[in-house]
């Protein structure tokens, strides 16, 4: 929840880094140094006195750093008479929000107070606040949380329920530092990723923070909504069958595994929540496929990618009836080996996307939604996506195939694939398979014939993780190192395993 904004003025509300900037330039020249941009940037946000020390122990007495600071005062001022001083966009527009929905906001700024409270009057945004911080109000300025702390204090709101607006590479150590949320919106100074991942997210410019506020105060993906339609939709299956059970777990992990992907490549927000959300759509179909065909086979019954697409987005799919019973509404796939009783067609049936994303659904569409859940476990994903769809497309893989690895070890192999101990056992590994995994290659489903295979082919999937953080859990869990002690009555067969052992070690102390 955010209960309130807190801002840095110079950079953030007013443009006033480029005729900083200016000064400096001017006011070195004046005292016969060169200064260099670097250290100009280093005093963005600073406190005077960390400034001073910087300023003297590059000089080393060759210039006073107040005398320059002076210099460089006067000349700002100089150049504000001919040009004024320039508003950031979206000014007005951001401090009408917040007074709109009724959250706090302050300023926390590094600037004195004679000169930040006549630049705030001049700017307009004096009425809206409710604090203001200077940098004389606190014993260590910014990179130090101390002057937000105290702002949030000012205005009372708890620092996780904050948000800090800087521009500055002080700023954003400061908000972190402080336990608040940092949007950073660049002026004159480049963050790297270092730097980036202390922030919340970057915007362009003042006017995109509302929307970041109402994706946090007003999410249109609702988790709570969705959990509840999750269970609701799997009420309907046997919770007692071993298999339901195991996707309904299944469907949770890959939920909290999507959202840590994407964690890691820096989404927030409204695009966190769709990764997470489908993770618990990505297996929808499996439910049906289990009811219809007992087996998570889908050459042996259905592609369950598809059967759950269309169950979400597609309910008039002229092969699929809704079925209804006693125990409620569900849909299956019309097919002759799982002709269900007492069918009846419905025209117009309701979308059961609807129940899980409505808000969302009804602001973007559904239609990242549906490609990623059809792509899930696709052999290649489609060519022709856009860098976003190919994003949420291969977070959802990543995560699903981390799991896969924990599923083949915690549920019995008997489960999973339908055979017999016996017959996994004494199961070959085919040559076309092994081939495959050498190669660092997903295994076609038609290359395998043997319950091992697939062991092998679950193994292989780790060669086509797309993302560093999803290397690193399959290492950290070790799931895939259990499932290459795979116990066979075969000797063959237990070379064939070794020798993975050594591969797939050699491979993930390479990432």
């Amino acid at each position: 929840m955010v209960d309130g904004i807190i801002f840095d003025m110079d950079g953030v509300l007013v443009d006033s880094e480029r005729q900083s900037n200016e000064g400096w330039k001017w006011a070195a020249k004046k005292q016969g140094i060169d200064m260099p941009m670097w250290l100009i940037d280093s005093f963005k946000g600073a406190p005077d006195e960390l400034n001073c020390k910087m300023f003297d122990d590059y000089f080393d007495g060759k210039a006073d750093y107040w005398e320059t600071k002076k210099l460089r005062t006067e000349h700002i001022y100089k150049i504000r008479e001919k040009e004024g001083l320039p508003v950031k966009k979206g000014v007005k527009e951001i401090f009408e929000y917040i007074k709109a929905n009724n959250l706090k906001c302050a300023v926390a700024t590094s600037t004195r107070r004679v000169s930040a409270e006549k630049t705030l009057r001049d700017i307009g945004v004096s009425d809206y606040l409710d604090a203001v911080v200077y940098g004389n109000e606190v014993e260590h300025g910014k990179p130090e949380p101390d002057i937000f702390l105290l702002a949030a204090d000012a205005i009372g709101v708890k620092p996780e329920n904050a948000i800090v607006v800087e521009d500055s590479i002080n700023g954003i150590k400061a908000g972190h530092a402080a336990g608040m949320r940092v949007i950073h919106v660049p002026d004159t100074i480049a963050i790297d990723d270092e730097i980036r991942k202390l922030t919340y997210c970057v915007c362009n410019d003042l006017t995109e923070i509302a929307d970041i506020v109402d994706s946090i105060n007003k999410p249109v993906i609702n988790r709570k909504a969705v959990l509840n339609a999750f269970a609701g939709y799997v009420h309907y299956y046997d919770p007692s069958d071993g298999k339901i059970k195991l996707k309904i777990d299944h469907t949770y992990r890959v939920a909290a595994l999507c959202e840590k992907i994407a964690d890691s490549v820096g989404l927030t927000g409204e695009d966190k929540d769709v990764a997470w959300l489908l993770g618990m759509l990505h297996d929808i179909g499996r439910f049906e496929q289990i009811r219809c065909f007992g087996t998570f086979n889908d050459g042996m019954s259905v592609d369950h990618a598809e059967l759950g697409a269309d169950i979400l987005f597609d309910p008039d799919r002229k092969d699929k009836v809704c079925v209804t019973s006693a125990q409620g509404t569900v849909y299956a796939i019309k097919n002759p080996m799982c002709e269900p009783v007492n069918v009846t067609v419905v025209k117009n049936a309701p979308r059961i996307i609807n129940k899980f994303a409505e808000g969302y659904v009804e602001k973007n569409g559904s239609d990242l939604l549906e490609l990623a859940i059809r792509q899930h476990n696709k052999f290649r994903i489609a060519d022709g996506l856009s860098k976003r769809e190919e994003m949420f497309c291969n977070i959802l893989r990543d995560a699903d195939k981390i799991d896969i690895l924990k599923v083949n070890v915690d549920v019995p192999l008997e489960t999973i694939y339908n055979a017999t101990t016996e017959e996994i056992r004494n199961s070959v590994i085919t040559d076309e398979v092994l081939e495959c995994f050498y190669a660092k290659q997903t295994v076609l489903r038609s290359l395998k014939k043997s319950v091992v295979d697939n062991i092998v082919g679950h193994i292989s999937l780790i060669f086509e993780l797309v993302y560093p953080v999803s290397l690193k859990i399959v290492k950290e869990q070790g799931y895939v190192y259990k499932m290459l002690d795979f116990k066979s009555d075969r000797p063959d067969t237990v070379e064939k395993f070794a020798g993975m052992r050594k591969f797939v070690d050699k491979f993930l102390e390479g990432n």
